[in-house]
């Protein structure tokens, strides 16, 4: 990566599972909100299963997890739970990945442009990075409500980019999971896939790299430059 000149670039990242691993605190929320409704709280290894499609996608799994249907609850409250429960405890427990910002910093400082795009609310991507002091290093945050369609519609990723002021045939994508890759791939982009996220792991495409650590996203994104 030194002396490389990424100028003109941008590179899309997915949050939670790419950038940040918000498990531990999206695990006690969930817990909260299925225990409102008299269910049996997920143990933690479940969860990395349950991210990736927001917070009422997790809470349904939950449900399905506690052999239930989900016909038999309204979502709402249990969502509104949810999210009283995560924003009183943002953070707590979520931290950057191994070198994921010191690799964000180096991006920055050989010229790229970077982004987040998340199937988080608005408002939550918002609270995280900025709780982890992070916000400032992206030139737009861009999550699920703010769009018409979130990922895997791969607009999501267009949209971000455009608000990043970015452009398309010179920008990658980054993520932890088939929602990311298909998007990516909905979007014309490539991707690189960290291993070490949520999941589910993704169908493979030509232009998809796979990575386990901050040091191999690197050196993906400048072999996908060059």
């Amino acid at each position: 990566m030194t002396g490389t000149d990424m100028t003109g670039w941008t590179i899309v990242f997915d949050l939670d599972g790419t950038l940040i691993d918000t498990a531990p605190d999206l695990h006690a929320s969930l817990n909260h909100s299925l225990e409102s409704a008299g269910l049996t709280p997920v143990p933690f290894v479940a969860i990395r299963g349950m991210i990736g499609e927001g917070a009422k996608a997790m809470i349904r799994k939950g449900i399905a997890w506690n052999g239930d249907d989900e016909a038999n609850h309204d979502i709402e409250p249990l969502w509104e739970a949810f999210l009283a429960h995560y924003r009183e405890n943002i953070c707590r427990l979520s931290r950057p990945f191994p070198d994921a910002v010191a690799s964000i910093d180096r991006l920055l400082e050989t010229g790229a442009v970077c982004a987040v795009c998340t199937n988080k609310t608005q408002k939550l991507a918002e609270a995280v990075l900025d709780t982890l002091n992070l916000s400032g290093r992206f030139s737009a945050i861009v999550g699920a409500d703010a769009v018409p369609e979130k990922k895997p519609n791969g607009d999501h990723i267009i949209r971000t980019i455009k608000a990043a002021g970015g452009m398309e045939r010179r920008a990658i994508m980054v993520g932890d999971s088939q929602t990311d890759e298909r998007a990516a791939r909905d979007a014309g982009l490539p991707f690189v896939f960290v291993t070490f996220g949520y999941g589910p792991e993704p169908e493979g495409f030509p232009e998809m790299v796979t990575t386990n650590t901050y040091k191999e996203v690197m050196a993906a994104i400048t072999t996908i430059m060059s």
